[in-house]
């Protein structure tokens, strides 16, 4: 398996250069983190350094590296974080974004609720953190992926017989894998999370949680968060 490692540019560069510099982590998901440059949760923190003194940088790793450099205290904080992704003891900001998944499948075999995918082969994606009514109903068979992209291309094989993902990302996977004949339901999402940015229970991790709700707080009340998000949309969701 190829180990993605992609480190941004200092965040928020004014100031001392003795200062220290607080280490975010994140993993590569379609349209949200698609490299070390570009997506929309990339976006958005470098649209929150312009509002926070703390400088940071944002390392982009593999899901299961950046998950353990959080749980191993190497770095400060991670994003997107999920209520069943991150340790209890974290502090976490407030949502940033609504992870909504839904059921994709190929368009002659439609699926909308969980209860049709009883006994059926359902592509999820390696070290992903689905809600507990999805990743733990033994009642549909999981057949996991190591990426979303790779999911619809077995979807559009015939290999399994749908995929859960969340919309818009799995949209952005859909085009890049060029798989024909797969669909979904938009009137019919399975679970929504929130996300959130997820620091260490310390001292900065706590001043790095306020500082980052701040601007939050800012950026929705002034528009520029949905601005933000709502920037790019893969071609099928503006159809």
């Amino acid at each position: 398996m190829k180990i993605l490692c992609w480190v941004l540019p200092l965040f928020c560069i004014a100031g001392s250069v003795e200062a220290k510099v607080a280490n975010l982590v994140t993993f590569p998901i379609p349209l949200l983190v698609e490299n070390k440059e570009k997506g929309l949760f990339i976006d958005l923190t470098r649209e929150i350094a312009s509002h926070v003194k703390t400088k940071f940088r944002v390392q982009v790793l593999a899901a299961n590296k950046a998950k353990l450099a959080f749980f191993n205290g190497k770095v400060e904080g991670y994003f997107p974080g999920l209520d069943n992704s991150v340790p209890k003891d974290a502090v976490r900001t407030i949502p940033f974004y609504v992870r909504t998944n839904y059921i994709f499948y190929r368009e002659n075999k439609p699926f909308k609720e969980l209860k049709d995918l009883y006994g059926k082969n359902v592509g999820l994606t390696f070290r992903y953190h689905y809600p507990s009514q999805i990743q733990d109903n033994t009642k549909i068979k999981f057949s996991y992926a190591e990426d979303d992209i790779a999911n619809m291309k077995r979807l559009a094989a015939g290999d399994i017989d749908a995929v859960i993902v969340e919309e818009r990302s799995g949209l952005r996977a859909l085009e890049i894998s060029k798989a024909k004949g797969v669909s979904y339901s938009k009137e019919s999402p399975v679970s929504n999370q929130d996300c959130y940015f997820a620091f260490k229970n310390d001292q900065e991790g706590r001043s790095l949680q306020k500082e980052f709700n701040v601007a939050l707080e800012k950026m929705k009340a002034d528009g520029s968060l949905q601005r933000v998000l709502n920037q790019s949309e893969p071609f099928a969701f503006k159809n």
